[in-house]
């Protein structure tokens, strides 16, 4: 049986005002100040959070089992819409413990997706449940095909389903990122020069699109079909959210 890491730190503040329970999936790491780091996790109960974290309070182990793609449970107090960590329990990520370039470049990726995606407080019980499902999957599979196929389940969550039987694909040249960029339209578009993609490759992304983790079966993937799969999940990415993905300059 895979072991898995739980560590848990208590840590106590003056006063008597309640904290609250959440479970979530850290995001995002960043030191604040000397004494603190924020610490953005995706919550079950409320989307996305900012929760600051005083290191000084912690033990001299409890800062280091911290690490995105954690599991945590965790309590927090509320305050003039600021949260502070007061108790927590977190389930550390073995692939990104032992962490390879491939992992980093696709983790990074794959967060920087769902913060660009998902608004703050809004809590979406797919989305976590994708989340914990991804961070499990890159511990025992191709970080890259995994990213892939999350990325593109993350997309639909958020409402941006597309219809890939009858989708058209452009070749988008107003695009000066390194990867090839696409634009995907319901309709027909005058003045743009249409791609046409194989049966294979809409077959596979449907695939994907439906994907039930957990599955037995190994899913084969032509080299080909999945590197085209993959370009059109970038540009379809900013073209949902309206934002660049400065990750994908890691591949």
């Amino acid at each position: 049986m895979k072991k898995v890491m739980m560590m848990r730190r208590q840590i106590r503040y003056g006063g008597t005002k309640p904290s609250h329970p959440y479970d979530g999936v850290i995001l995002k790491l960043k030191k604040s100040s000397a004494r603190q780091q924020m610490m953005t996790v995706y919550t079950r109960q409320e989307g996305i959070l900012n929760v600051f974290v005083d290191r000084s309070r912690q033990s001299r182990q409890g800062y280091g089992s911290l690490m995105i793609l954690g599991e945590i449970t965790f309590d927090a107090v509320e305050k003039n819409g600021a949260y502070q960590l007061t108790e927590y329990e977190c389930r550390s990520n073995g692939a990104v413990r032992k962490l390879t370039w491939q992992v980093y470049v696709y983790t990074q990726i794959f967060l920087e997706m769902v913060l660009h995606i998902m608004a703050p407080h809004q809590a979406d019980e797919e989305v976590y449940r994708l989340l914990v499902i991804y961070g499990r999957a890159i511990e025992i599979k191709d970080p890259r095909i995994v990213t892939i196929i999350a990325g593109w389940q993350l997309i639909s969550q958020a409402g941006f389903y597309p219809d890939v039987d009858h989708v058209h694909l452009y070749a988008d040249s107003t695009d000066n990122r390194r990867q090839p960029a696409w634009f995907l339209s319901d309709a027909a578009e005058a003045g743009r020069r249409e791609i046409t993609v194989s049966e294979s490759v809409r077959k596979l992304w449907k695939t994907i699109l439906q994907y039930p983790w957990g599955q037995a079966a190994t899913l084969h993937i032509s080299p080909h079909d999945i590197d085209i799969v993959e370009q059109i999940l970038y540009s379809y990415f900013c073209q949902c959210s309206e934002k660049e993905l400065k990750s994908i300059m890691l591949l």
